[in-house]
């Protein structure tokens, strides 16, 4: 049976692709088996390869600062709407470039709280030029799927990737983490929690901050219960959200109470002075963090995966250090070391 091939996409990220408010961007740039991603804009980027820009690491999608160039060399079907911001509102300026893209017949996806679709300005342009107007969260405003406790007939081994702030790398942690079980030929799942997991292809979870309170313990436990009706993984991995302490994106309690895990991850970038965007605000101490993931859930920390931004080489593996002897536990920095110490600890819960 042939694949249908991948819509061919472009990310527009303008201002944003080096900073944590691109992190839909990098997040489809790491991994996505929905699109077959063309390039990335940002007129205030370098000029070169996204991801050795991002991660030193060559994946052959090319930065333009151009719109109207990006477009031309590289021809794609759809423009992705790569940047987040505080209250999910389409960042300055991202108004021109979605009409552009649509005068130029593309389809626009955006993950953001304010629906692009909801605007009679795109949508007169979208309908002239027969393009879709996807709003991821808007996917799942209306989802009402209550929690029923068959979660407890689900023989997967459940782990949550927790962070100590949002923009942290949780996710992309959890896709790391997917992919090192496969590559050790085991079934794995990722559930997403978020726009970009979508984005990325995922095919169980749900967009948890886009549902009414009611139902995202039911939208968390129905994404488990079809990974497990669907493909009986052996492993699911939860990703996680915005933070158990964050005072403005708290996140994670129902991921593990709904989820009903067997242990988890904690995300930390200790270099990082204060949470993400919110100077003044200094990031919480990762013991404090895994204390209170313990009483909630009680089950055990697995790893630690460290975020290295503002840290040289040399801190991060001295933080890495510290963090062993502290939390007695597996300490990686995913991009740079990958997760195998990680996911030895995670097969050593299910094999014993």
């Amino acid at each position: 049976m042939s694949m249908m091939p991948k819509e061919k996409a472009l990310i527009y990220c303008d201002r944003e692709f080096q900073n944590a408010n691109g992190k839909t961007a990098h997040g489809l740039i790491r991994y996505t088996t929905r699109y077959d991603i063309v390039g990335v804009v940002d007129s205030t980027a370098p000029m070169g390869d996204a991801g050795e820009i991002l991660d030193g690491k060559k994946r052959n999608i090319p930065l333009f600062q151009n719109l109207s160039e990006a477009i031309q060399k590289s021809q794609p079907q759809t423009l992705v709407i790569g940047a987040v911001s505080e209250g999910g509102i389409l960042p300055k300026g991202y108004d021109r470039a979605i009409i552009y893209a649509l005068q130029q017949s593309l389809n626009i996806v955006s993950g953001l709280h304010q629906f692009i679709s909801d605007d009679q300005t795109f949508t007169a342009i979208a309908n002239k030029n027969g393009c879709k107007i996807t709003d991821v969260r808007k996917i799942y405003r209306d989802y009402k799927r209550f929690y029923t406790g068959e979660i407890s007939k689900v023989g997967s081994t459940r782990i949550a990737t927790l962070g100590t702030d949002s923009a942290i790398g949780k996710r992309t942690t959890a896709v790391m983490i997917v992919n090192e079980l496969r590559n050790r030929k085991r079934t794995a799942d990722m559930i997403f929690t978020g726009q970009t997991g979508w984005m990325q292809g995922w095919s169980h979870g749900a967009v948890i901050d886009a549902m009414i309170n009611d139902f995202v313990a039911g939208g968390i436990e129905g994404g488990i219960l079809d990974a497990w009706n669907d493909d009986k993984p052996e492993f699911l991995i939860i990703e996680g959200q915005g933070s158990l302490v964050h005072p403005f994106f708290p996140g994670g309690f129902e991921i593990l109470a709904a989820g009903q895990i067997h242990g988890f991850t904690l995300q930390d970038a200790p270099g990082r002075p204060n949470l993400d965007g919110f100077p003044g605000y200094s990031m919480p101490d990762p013991m404090r963090v895994v204390k209170i993931a313990k009483l909630l859930c009680e089950r055990p920390l697995l790893g630690i995966s460290i975020n290295h931004e503002r840290l040289s080489p040399m801190e991060a593996e001295k933080v890495k250090g510290k963090y062993r002897q502290r939390f007695k536990v597996p300490v990686e920095d995913p991009i740079v070391d990958g997760v195998e110490q990680i996911v030895d600890a995670i097969e050593k819960l299910r094999d014993g």
